[in-house]
């Protein structure tokens, strides 16, 4: 007679048997390590994307913003719908790190981090399209409250202008939330580093942290 055995599921969600003092040191070490190869061909190649990137941004501005079929009557172009993708992928990373702590999740830190740094970089790609939409980009300062001879004033009914505020705020607001959660983080990486400077950026940013109770406290 065969007995049949239930099969217990491992519920560790780190393998290899690693205590807080193992992993910290094994993730700390990783941007103290000697840059590989491959990321220096990943980096190359990003960088020949972003020149092309700049080619075509300068073909736009030397053709005018009709080269994205913004035209009369068409209205919602190239421009204004990728601004609006590119807001919404940065309203799921806030949506993603919310929830996340407003059910205090114990192992959200490493998701929130991702969660908070693709809010950042989607809306820094959404704030391109709105500077480039004005045509003559040289003149963007324009649509700012700045006192100038020409007694230009900018137009606050404007939906353009209210896209710049929400943007800037936006990015404001989700850099202090990604900055934040990176302080204890970032005091780790003082207290290990060995550099001199690296030791005083660490510790700039990182805004006195100790780790103590009180702080710690006040953190969460």
């Amino acid at each position: 007679m065969s007995q049949n055995t239930a099969t217990v599921p491992d519920e560790r969600l780190v393998k290899g048997n690693h205590d807080f003092a193992s992993i910290t040191k094994l993730i700390s070490d990783i941007p103290q390590e000697k840059t590989p190869l491959w990321w220096y061909i990943a980096f190359g190649i990003s960088n020949i994307l972003l020149a092309v990137m700049l080619a075509m941004v300068v073909w736009l501005i030397w053709n005018g913003i009709g080269v994205w079929g913004l035209n009369q009557p068409v209205g919602w172009a190239w421009d204004i719908t990728n601004f609006v993708w590119w807001v919404g992928i940065g309203h799921a990373g806030t949506l993603i790190s919310a929830i996340l702590f407003l059910f205090r999740q114990g192992w959200r830190t490493a998701i929130n981090r991702f969660a908070e740094a693709m809010t950042i970089f989607a809306v820094m790609c959404a704030g391109l399209f709105p500077a480039i939409h004005v045509g003559r980009i040289w003149t963007i300062y324009w649509i700012f409250p700045l006192p100038n001879s020409m007694q230009l004033w900018p137009n606050f009914n404007s939906p353009l202008l209210w896209d710049v505020f929400a943007v800037f705020t936006y990015l404001t607001v989700s850099t202090l939330f990604w900055y934040v959660g990176l302080v204890p983080d970032l005091a780790t990486m003082r207290d290990r580093v060995k550099g001199k400077i690296s030791k005083m950026v660490y510790g700039a940013f990182a805004l006195g942290w100790t780790g103590g109770n009180r702080q710690w406290q006040h953190y969460e």
